[in-house]
C-alpha cells in the first residue's frame, strides 16, 4: 500500500533536515507514487508515500493525525475488516472524517489500545504510532510478516522504514559480517532479526516495538502463529466428515478472496498456472467480472503458459503475458537487487519483477496471489511421506524410471541455511511460539501441522518479502487470500489426511501415491478443469542461474576482493576453486554492494554484467 519512515533523535532537538526528509520520500516513491507526506517536530521526522487503494481522497493522506493533534499514524498495509471495526467504534461514539482503513486503525489504537487492537486486525500491516506529547513511538508488524519493517536503534537516534534504502540519508551503512558470511556459505539470508546491514534489524512478524525519547527500543512478541492453534476446533474437525470440511474451507477462502478484492481501484490476479493461483483467480472471477489476470511466461520446455491460457479460456478472461528469457536473469539483476535490498539466491524474483511491471502498465495497483497455500496445507514434496517400503523394494532401474530420484528432504548442501538460521535465532522462533501450551496437539508442533513450524515459517516470510519488494518496485500491492487468519486457523486444525492423503489412484513422481494439499485440490476441482486442479507442484521452470557463466574479470577491483583482502593472484586462485553456485553468490553480493551500499550508477553494473556474464544454452 505505502512506504513509511520515521526518525526519533535522542541527542538533538533540532528539526530534521527538510531536504533529507524529501530525499527519503523520493527513495520510497515507488512504494507510494500517489502522494508524499512529511512531518517534522523537534527531533522527530515522519515520512509517508501513498499508494491509494481505499478512499482515494487527499483527506486520507498520511502522516494521519487524530482530531486533537497529539497522535499521528504512518501505516503501510490493508485492514480488510475495517468496515466491521469502524461500525464497532461508531457504536462507541467515535465519529469518522474519512472512509479509509487508516483512520479506523488510528481510532482503534486510541480507543482499544495496541494490545487490544492487534488481534482484531484482519489484514497485513506495518505501522508506527507517534505520541507528540510523550515523544514516543509504538511500531507493530502483522503476524505473518507480510509487510516489511526495518529499524535502526543507535545511540543518537532511532530510525524505522519500510525499506533499508530509505534510511540512507540518515545512516552510514556497512555490511554485517556474520550475515554476509552465512550467505556465502549457502544461507538464503535472514528474514527476522539482524539484516545484511550492520546495526539494522528486521522486526520479526507479530512484534511490537516501543521507544521513548532518549531510551533504547524494546521488542515484545504480541501476535504469534501459536495463537491460531485451536484445540477445540481440532477436536471438532476430527469428528466431521471430510466433505463438510471441504465445504467449510471453501467458504472461508471465498470470503477471504471477496474481502481482499475490496478497493476503490481495479484489482487483478497473478496466474502462474499452478493450482493455488488458479483457484484464487477462479474464485475472484465469480464476483469480479472484469478481473485482469497476468502471467510471467518463463520461456523454455517447462513453460507454464499453456496452463495459464487454458484457465483464462475456461473463465472467459483475457490473459496478459510477459515473456521472460534467459537474458533477463542477467540484465534485470540491478533493478531486482535494488528493490530486494539484499543479495538473493532465488531467481523467481526476476519474473515477479517483470510481471508486476506489466500489471502496472495495465493500470492495476493490487493483485491477488496464491502464496501460502503450500505452507498452510503442506504442498512441498519433502513434507510428504517417503515412498512406501514395498515400492522401495522394486529394482533400482525400474524405481528410477517410474519415480526419478528423491532426496527425501531439503538438499544436503543446504547445511549453510540451517547454520545461518541457528545463528540468526530464526530456527527456534517457530517452536518458541508454542512453548508452555500443553493443550496444543503434538502434530501442531511438528512440520506436518502448522505454518508456524520454523522452516515453513521462514520459507513463507522469504516468499512474502519477495512478492512485496518485487511488486512494490512497480507500485503494485500483492494480496494473499490464503493468509486470512481464519484460513490459517482452520488449516492448523484440519486432520492430517485433509492435507496429505495416500491413494493408489494418483501418481506423482515427487511423492508417488500421495496427494499433497488434498483439501485445496478438492475445492479446486469445483472450479477448475481436472487437469488443472490435479496439476502437481512443479519445479521453477528454468535453471538459468545454474547455466550462468561468470568471467573472472567481473570481480576485478570488486567489493568482494576488497572485503576479503584478496589481491589479484589470490582472487584468481580463489575463483578457480569456487563452485558455480558460490560464484553466483559472489556476483549477487557484488551487485548488492554496488546498488545498495555505494553511490555508483546502475548503468555501470549493467555494463559489467553485459561484458562478463552470459547464460549458456540449455
Amino acid at each position: 500500500m505505502c512506504g513509511i519512515f520515521g526518525l526519533l533523535a535522542h541527542t538533538s532537538a533540532d528539526l530534521p533536515s527538510r531536504t533529507r526528509l524529501e530525499d527519503t520520500a523520493r527513495l520510497l516513491g515507488h512504494r507510494g507514487p500517489d502522494g508524499a507526506g512529511i512531518h517534522a517536530d523537534p527531533g522527530v521526522g515522519l515520512v509517508h508515500t501513498r499508494l491509494s487503494l481505499v478512499d482515494l481522497n487527499e483527506r486520507s493522506n498520511q502522516p494521519f493525525w487524530d482530531r486533537t493533534g497529539r497522535y499521528c499514524l504512518v501505516y503501510n498495509g490493508e485492514v480488510y475488516n475495517h468496515p466491521d471495526l469502524r461500525a464497532r467504534l461508531e457504536r462507541g461514539g467515535v465519529a469518522f472524517r474519512t472512509t479509509s482503513d487508516t483512520e479506523v486503525l488510528l481510532e482503534a489504537l486510541l480507543h482499544m489500545g495496541v494490545e487490544g487492537t492487534l488481534p482484531e486486525l484482519e489484514g497485513m500491516f506495518a505501522f508506527a504510532l507517534y505520541d507528540r506529547e510523550e515523544r514516543t513511538l509504538v511500531l507493530a508488524r502483522d503476524r505473518f510478516g507480510i509487510k516489511p519493517l526495518f529499524v535502526y536503534d543507535g545511540p543518537s537516534s532511532f530510525v524505522f522504514a519500510s525499506e533499508v534504502a530509505a534510511m540512507r540519508p540518515w545512516i552510514d551503512f556497512e555490511p554485517d559480517p556474520l550475515t554476509v558470511s552465512a550467505y556465502l556459505q549457502g544461507s538464503n539470508g535472514p528474514m527476522s532479526g539482524r539484516s545484511f546491514y550492520d546495526g539494522v534489524t528486521i522486526v520479526p512478524p507479530g512484534v511490537v516495538v516501543r521507544v521513548r525519547l532518549g531510551g533504547r527500543a524494546t521488542f515484545q512478541q504480541s501476535l504469534t502463529m501459536g495463537d491460531l492453534v485451536d484445540p477445540e476446533m481440532t477436536a471438532r474437525f476430527a469428528e466431521q466428515s471430510r466433505e463438510s470440511l471441504v465445504d467449510h474451507v471453501e467458504q472461508l477462502l471465498l470470503e477471504s478472496v471477496e474481502s481482499q478484492l475490496e478497493a476503490d481501484v481495479p484489482v487483478g490476479a497473478f496466474c502462474s498456472g499452478g493450482v493455488d493461483s488458479s483457484l484464487i483467480m477462479a474464485m475472484a472471477a465469480r464476483s469480479h467480472g472484469d478481473l485482469r489476470v497476468f502471467h510471467a511466461d518463463i520461456s523454455g520446455p517447462l513453460s507454464e503458459r499453456s496452463a495459464a491460457e487454458q484457465l483464462s479460456r475456461h473463465l472467459g478472461l483475457d490473459l496478459e503475458v510477459v515473456s521472460v528469457e534467459d537474458r533477463h536473469f542477467v540484465d534485470q539483476i540491478p533493478e531486482a537487487i535494488t528493490h530486494f535490498g539484499a543479495p538473493f539466491a532465488n531467481p523467481t524474483l526476476i519474473p515477479i519483477l517483470m510481471v508486476s511491471r506489466l500489471v502496472r502498465e495495465n493500470g492495476i495497483k493490487a493483485v491477488l496471489t496464491g502464496e501460502a497455500s503450500d505452507e498452510c496445507f503442506l504442498g512441498y514434496h519433502w513434507l510428504v511421506p517417503n515412498v512406501p517400503a514395498a515400492i522401495r523394494g522394486l529394482p533400482r532401474k525400474l524405481r528410477r524410471k517410474l519415480f526419478g530420484t528423491r532426496s527425501g528432504g531439503p538438499a544436503a548442501d543446504d547445511a549453510g541455511l540451517l547454520l545461518d538460521l541457528a545463528a540468526q535465532f530464526e530456527n527456534s522462533m517457530g517452536p518458541a511460539e508454542f512453548a508452555g501450551q500443553s493443550d496444543v496437539p503434538d502434530r501442531a508442533r511438528s512440520i506436518g501441522g502448522l505454518v508456524g513450524d520454523s522452516e515453513l515459517s521462514y520459507i513463507l516470510r522469504r516468499l512474502l518479502y519477495r512478492n512485496d519488494t518485487m511488486g512494490m518496485a512497480s507500485s503494485v500491492e500483492c494480496r494473499f487470500p490464503f493468509l486470512d487468519t481464519r484460513m490459517v486457523r482452520a488449516s492448523a486444525s484440519l486432520p492430517y489426511d485433509c492435507k496429505i492423503r495416500f491413494t493408489p489412484k494418483v501418481f506423482d513422481r515427487q511423492h508417488p501415491f500421495y496427494i499433497d494439499k488434498w483439501i485445496v485440490r478438492q475445492i479446486a476441482a469445483r472450479y477448475l478443469p481436472a487437469d488443472l486442479s490435479g496439476r502437481p507442484k512443479g519445479m521453477f521452470p528454468t535453471n538459468a542461474f545454474e547455466r550462468m557463466e561468470i568471467d573472472d574479470r567481473f570481480f576485478d577491483d570488486s567489493f568482494v576482493a576488497d572485503w576479503y583482502s584478496l589481491a589479484r593472484p589470490r582472487l584468481r586462485r580463489f575463483l578457480d576453486g569456487a563452485s558455480p553456485r558460490l560464484r553466483l553468490r559472489l556476483l549477487l553480493l557484488e551487485a548488492w554492494h554496488h546498488m545498495c551500499l555505494s553511490d555508483l550508477p546502475a548503468s555501470e553494473l549493467s555494463e559489467r554484467l553485459a561484458r562478463n556474464v552470459e547464460v549458456r544454452a540449455a
